[in-house]
């Protein structure tokens, strides 16, 4: 091999080591900026939780009220092709179906700059409920991507007692406030 071979195959070299080194360092700060970015809100008055919580009962609102049009515009643009397909006619049963937030327990609040999963229980003792509310930022405002309810039934005779005994206090302690 000539010398000038030797360096062009020398430059070829230390070029995609530059590459795989350049390469490797975006993917670091990428996955450092996105860890920063992500972070866990578990108290219901923080700001950002009562906008999503209003925004949630605009959305049932305008449910109730069969607007159609009014409920799309709060709703992301890729919620629309997924199911439930929504009619006017279905918009006020959806709506019904879902307990005002208030009702819930709010746990937590899980976000990334253009994304928040809120993740509320539901007060029942003889199974584990849940509702999961996805919201994405479209053009500039947060909108309503999914809502989702999860349910986990108490098989446990014994667990299922200490959850009634809990919701009893809970009641109880509500009730004395």
């Amino acid at each position: 091999m000539s010398s000038c071979a030797q360096g062009q195959w020398r430059a070829r070299r230390l070029a995609r080591r530059l590459i795989l080194i350049h390469a490797l360092a975006a993917l670091l700060a990428c996955g450092t900026a996105t860890a920063q970015s992500s972070k866990q809100i578990t108290q219901r008055a923080d700001p950002l939780v009562r906008s999503l919580e209003t925004l949630y009962t605009k959305s049932m609102e305008v449910a109730l009220a069969a607007d159609l049009d009014a409920y799309w515009r709060l709703r992301t643009l890729g919620s629309r092709d997924r199911p439930p397909i929504l009619t006017r006619e279905r918009l006020p049963l959806l709506a019904r179906m879902l307990p005002p937030l208030d009702a819930l327990s709010f746990v937590r609040l899980d976000t990334t700059g253009r994304m928040a999963r809120a993740l509320y229980r539901w007060p029942r003792a003889d199974m584990t409920r849940y509702t999961i509310i996805v919201y994405l930022v479209e053009q500039d405002t947060w909108k309503i991507d999914s809502i989702l309810v999860k349910t986990d039934p108490v098989s446990n005779p014994h667990e299922a007692e200490m959850l009634e005994k809990l919701r009893r206090r809970q009641q109880d302690t509500a009730a004395s406030q």
